[in-house]
């Protein structure tokens, strides 16, 4: 399978990258990856616990403020936890977005929680962006969770 790094642009200028899978590519427009958590983690500011081992398939659109990230252990969906982020790169060797840090878990159940909004800086110019970006987030997060469910599948049977 091929390789391709995700590269995190954080607000405060840090950077944070990571080896994956690349599954599905249409380059500049979306990419699919996979990726395996080597330990268990613990989700700050949630009782979730992603256990060793839990798949985690990345979706990055162009066309959308956010990306996706679907995570399963086997064939269960334990969550898909949504970056509000503005995609800067997307091809074979790089997936590149700058992440301004507020989130969106969605839950199997379809309910959600919005996390890290303590992140964005008091004032930020992208405060209004960030604000949209939720509110269609949550204008109906189950029938997202069935759609990143779609392209989590599609993604899987394509793998390049």
């Amino acid at each position: 399978m091929r390789s391709v790094l995700e590269r995190k642009l954080r607000l405060d200028g840090s950077v944070q990258e990571w080896r994956c899978d690349l599954l599905a590519l249409e380059p500049g427009r979306y990419a699919a990856v996979r990726y395996v958590l080597p330990e268990e983690r613990a989700l700050a500011g949630t009782d979730l616990v992603l256990p060793a081992g839990t798949v985690t398939i990345g979706h990055y659109w162009a066309d959308r403020p956010y990306t996706a990230y679907h995570w399963l252990t086997g064939e269960l969906t334990l969550a898909v936890y949504c970056s509000v982020a503005e995609l800067l790169e997307v091809g074979a060797e790089l997936i590149a977005y700058r992440d301004l840090a507020v989130d969106l878990l969605i839950r199997p159940t379809g309910s959600c929680e919005v996390l890290d909004e303590h992140e964005l800086p008091a004032g930020s110019p992208d405060a209004a962006a960030v604000a949209r970006v939720l509110a269609g987030l949550r204008a109906d997060p189950s029938a997202l969770l069935v759609e990143i469910e779609i392209a989590t599948r599609k993604a899987l049977a394509a793998r390049l």
